[in-house]
């Protein structure tokens, strides 16, 4: 049974960020007012409790956070999501904070370039050498890469990618209700439309195609379901079954697995978009299994 808090979520859901995907011209009207109002710093009762370090790459916000006081001994490099056009907000640093302090982690969390100002290539491009930067820092620590939708399948593109080039590959691919799948054609989707209180599959499309500019949706850098996903490392899927990415989650993992991947899908019932990062009680026990299942720090091995 869902708890008080999470019905009060989903009816604000619906009353509020529907609206946001209820169309394309409503996504880019959306559009236009996030960059007039574009508020993309911690908020203070992260500043307060947190070591917040900010530096640029190639001309972008790079956030290094972790919890005051601590030496931290795991590092993740977290993807923001926002459909490819909407920067992180408040709730991304909330939930990242109470993740950082249950696993004793430092987030990197870069402010990356998003559509309609810039293609996949550029993002892919901009993510790439600061994963390879952070990677050759932790050399001898746990690395993890992770994101939320948008910044979920950005994650696993960017995971393939490594595979592709030889770069050390992170320890795990933590992904929270992730975009799969651009072009949103698995039939199943429109059995699960009407439960999602949130997204809507014509403005979705819509901001895959802003991102991906003249490319198909199919790519496989920017829909990595049809990628080689025998290279994914170890991964964490959560999603929940009413999302309209749920069907592209489900299809990921049984393709991933046949091919011999190691890929753990947590499937949350009645459970809408992102809900780990909502204040409610269902939120706070994903987060719990999310930082139960991270991996422990890799120790050198011993020598003769």
């Amino acid at each position: 049974m869902t708890s008080i808090k999470c019905k009060v979520q989903l009816l604000m859901l619906r009353l509020t960020m529907r609206k946001h995907f209820s169309s394309p011209e409503a996504l880019h009207r959306q559009i236009a007012i996030a960059r007039r109002r574009r508020n993309i710093d911690p908020p203070r009762h992260v500043r307060e409790n947190y070591k917040i370090v900010e530096t640029q790459w190639h001309g972008f916000p790079v956030y290094e956070m972790a919890p005051l006081g601590t030496q931290p001994d795991t590092d993740i490099l977290y993807l923001h999501g926002g459909a490819f056009v909407f920067e992180l907000g408040p709730m991304h640093w909330s939930f990242l904070a109470s993740l950082a302090r249950r696993k004793n982690a430092r987030i990197h969390i870069p402010v990356y370039p998003l559509a309609p100002e810039h293609g996949w290539r550029d993002v892919h491009d901009f993510l790439g050498p600061l994963y390879a930067k952070i990677a050759e820092r932790v050399s001898d620590g746990t690395l993890l890469l992770m994101g939320d939708s948008s910044g979920g399948g950005l994650a696993t593109a960017l995971a393939l990618d490594f595979a592709e080039n030889d770069v050390r590959p992170p320890d795990q691919l933590l992904l929270l209700s992730p975009w799969f799948d651009a072009s949103l054609s698995n039939r199943q989707i429109a059995e699960i439309a009407e439960d999602d209180p949130w997204l809507a599959v014509e403005a979705m499309r819509e901001a895959a195609r802003l991102y991906c500019g003249e490319d198909d949706l199919k790519d496989h850098h920017v829909s990595p379901i049809y990628g080689d996903l025998s290279a994914l490392p170890p991964t964490r899927i959560f999603i929940g079954t009413h999302d309209i990415l749920y069907p592209d989650c489900v299809s990921f993992a049984e393709i991933a697995n046949a091919c011999g991947a190691s890929v753990e899908l947590n499937v949350e019932p009645e459970m809408f978009h992102v809900w780990m990062m909502f204040d409610m009680p269902e939120a706070r026990r994903t987060l719990d299994e999310i930082a139960s299942g991270l991996p422990a720090r890799t120790e050198p091995a011993l020598t003769d």
